[in-house]
């Protein structure tokens, strides 16, 4: 056997039935006590809401809708994990009938989306979902205003960041304070820039080998990273499953999954 053989090795083409389980990843990003930045209409209800009893109320209505804010932006990696950088379906996937899986490589096509599409995928669960939150949220005495966010998803080596663009009005005996989001970013930490760098470099291999990847190659980059790579026969003929995984931000494992489909 010569070198190459040694560190690379043909695509299996059982069918074994695969049961993909869903890691439920808690990431870690910033505290609560965050002070949203206000801006009101007048001095006079600024002096309000920032005064006594009403200023303690006030910073716990920033802290419920940053904790939404927040929230949301895990959601939003962890159904982007399990559906290989989508929230919403592409056009090639394989439908499991509660989550979709995208091919990232198909018979001789590579489908694998780009940084920038699965940052406007992240931004589109938050906009999707974040309303959702807000309208959960119940003060006694706080009425709270807004129309549909637009989000902005940034993907950055160790974390995500989201710039929320949604202005909240905030009322209170008829005086008011707008919440600007917008000026404000969450920032939650992730592996999903490393993720994807491994998940390139398996998509990509397929160009020098269509039916051959590099497992020695895919070992080293994944422990460089701290990740762990699973490549499984999948239910449909001819077809891998690749798993990719990490279990350093959270307790729970953080899971970021795709096909490749080769020829019979």
């Amino acid at each position: 056997m010569n070198a190459q053989e040694e560190t690379c090795i043909m695509k299996k083409r059982g069918q074994v039935t695969v049961f993909v389980v869903v890691g439920i990843v808690v990431v870690a990003a910033v505290g609560l006590g965050i002070y949203l930045t206000s801006v009101s209409p007048g001095e006079e209800d600024r002096a309000y809401f920032e005064s006594g009893e009403v200023a303690s109320l006030m910073n716990n209505v920033k802290n419920s809708i940053f904790s939404c804010m927040e929230q949301n932006g895990r959601n939003a990696l962890i159904v982007i994990g399990v559906q290989g950088g989508y929230y919403n379906p592409p056009q090639d996937y394989f439908d499991l009938g509660w989550a979709i899986i995208p091919y990232y490589y198909d018979k001789g096509r590579f489908l694998m989306p780009s940084d920038s599409v699965i940052e406007k995928e992240l931004a589109s669960y938050v906009d999707d979902n974040l309303g959702l939150c807000l309208d959960r949220l119940d003060f006694e005495g706080f009425d709270l205003d807004y129309e549909s966010s637009r989000t902005t998803a940034s993907i950055e080596q160790g974390q995500v960041t989201y710039t929320i663009d949604m202005p909240i009005t905030v009322k209170r005996e008829n005086k008011r304070m707008v919440l600007q989001l917008a000026e404000n970013p969450v920032s939650v930490t992730s592996s999903l820039s490393e993720i994807l760098e491994v998940a390139d470099y398996i998509t990509e291999s397929h160009k020098e080998d269509p039916e051959m990847v590099c497992i020695s190659c895919v070992a080293d980059m994944a422990e460089e990273r701290d990740l762990y790579v699973d490549m499984l026969d999948f239910d449909e003929e001819s077809t891998t499953l690749v798993v990719i995984s990490e279990n350093r931000t959270s307790e729970e494992p953080y899971i970021f999954e795709f096909l490749n489909r080769y020829p019979v």
